[in-house]
């Protein structure tokens, strides 16, 4: 071999020892690809302590938006940081990758991952995996499809403004009926129409919701008054619309198959989320063949 090709292998080498040793910040990388929105894969790994079957405790250290999560994961003496990233492929899947790191055995980890299946890369594969299956029985819990353009026709309805986290939304709905239907009732106030909810504000970062819970009805020519409901005629709003199966407490999975959609097909919509329900949920049955009509608006 010529000493020059020599010369640039051991520099090449060098260079590899030097990044896999000092620069590289894991040890191993495990990843896997989702029809699911980044959006929703990006909750269902925030939420990971909810469905992790061991004695770990899993804590969120820090996020960005819909891309990445940093979590740490302790078990016993063990100590574990999970990066994950998450991105749209170029086959329009969603791809996940976790780049995980032994906090207290980093070198030796470095040492012995190229060499086999040590308890570590095991576990971090067997981690993933409880993700993964989780992720698909939660998908299996919904469909969300049939995304068209539409538009919301205006309404006279009764409302009343509500405050929760995103998680907490049908719940925060379920506390506010009796009050509605009680004031419908008590009055002889023919409904008009199925029952809806606005989105007024959402902050992503801190997953809160600002919304009007609604129910069309007839306007009468003096409206009884009630001290915390609030009446509106609403106008009516083009934008885009698909059907929700599944139970309303997890309506908001389908918000980002539509934010996806509107990017991916470059129209500009407001994140103001508006879902109409068709069904009853008190009247029970397989949630999957409950309906609801989930829309987000156009940019004015």
């Amino acid at each position: 071999m010529k000493q020059w090709l020599k010369w640039i292998l051991g520099v090449s080498v060098l260079g590899l020892g030097i990044w896999y040793f000092l620069v590289k910040d894991y040890q191993y990388q495990v990843s896997f690809t989702s029809d699911q929105p980044m959006g929703v894969l990006f909750h269902h790994i925030l939420d990971w302590e909810n469905y992790e079957r061991s004695d770990a405790e899993i804590s969120v250290i820090s996020k960005k938006n819909y891309t990445e999560i940093l979590q740490r994961v302790q078990s016993a003496d063990s100590s574990f940081l999970y990066t994950w990233e998450i991105q749209k492929s170029s086959d329009d899947k969603t791809r996940v990758t976790a780049y995980i790191k032994d906090e207290k055995n980093e070198f030796a980890q470095k040492l012995m991952v190229p060499f086999g299946k040590n308890d570590f890369i095991k576990r971090s594969v067997e981690n993933v995996k409880t993700v993964v299956e989780a992720q698909k029985l939660k998908a299996d819990a919904y469909k969300f499809h049939s995304i068209i353009d539409s538009v919301v026709q205006p309404t006279y309805c009764v409302f009343l403004p509500l405050k929760s986290s995103v998680r907490q939304k049908a719940t925060t709905m379920l506390e506010g009926i009796s009050s509605i239907m009680e004031y419908i009732k008590g009055n002889d106030i023919p409904l008009n129409g199925d029952p809806f909810l606005e989105i007024t504000e959402w902050n992503e970062d801190d997953e809160t919701i600002n919304f009007n819970f609604c129910f069309p009805i007839k306007r009468l020519d003096s409206m009884p008054y009630h001290p915390t409901l609030e009446f509106k005629a609403t106008e009516a709003l083009k934008g885009i619309k698909g059907e929700f199966n599944g139970n309303y407490r997890i309506s908001d999975n389908a918000w980002y198959y539509l934010i996806e959609y509107a990017e991916k097909n470059k129209i500009e919509v407001e994140k103001f989320p508006f879902e109409i329900y068709l069904n009853d949920p008190h009247t029970g049955g397989d949630p999957r063949k409950w309906k609801a009509h989930i829309f987000l608006p156009l940019k004015k």
